[in-house]
């Protein structure tokens, strides 16, 4: 079990979930979450899948500690909640429109 599971996380720290294509990236979860220590601050955390595989190619987060080590909880929280189901169809949503997409622009040429 990795340190960010032993950390205590607010009982509901995310504030918003949008799920979008953006066809230079892929699949975004972009969450505003709740900062554990500084109440009412909010981080934008972003986590980018790969269409076809739905796998993470990358992800961020404007906390201190994402912006010093690359790691924090606010990033390994979303990666956690694109596994449930409500997240997940979203995200297979947003896939089929960027494949769609993506498959009409290779027959333009």
């Amino acid at each position: 079990m990795s340190a960010y599971h032993q950390i205590q996380i607010p009982k509901n720290p995310v504030r918003r979930i949008n799920v979008f294509y953006s066809l230079s990236e892929g699949v975004v979860v972009a969450v505003d979450i709740e900062s554990r220590s500084r109440k009412g601050l909010l981080h934008y955390t972003r986590v980018i899948l790969d269409p076809r595989s739905k796998r993470i190619t990358n992800y961020s987060c404007d906390c201190e500690g994402f912006t010093f080590r690359r790691k924090c909880w606010h990033v390994e929280y979303v990666k956690e909640t694109i596994n449930r189901k409500e997240i997940n169809e979203r995200i297979e949503e947003e896939a089929k429109k960027l494949l769609e997409i993506e498959d009409e622009i290779a027959n333009w040429g």
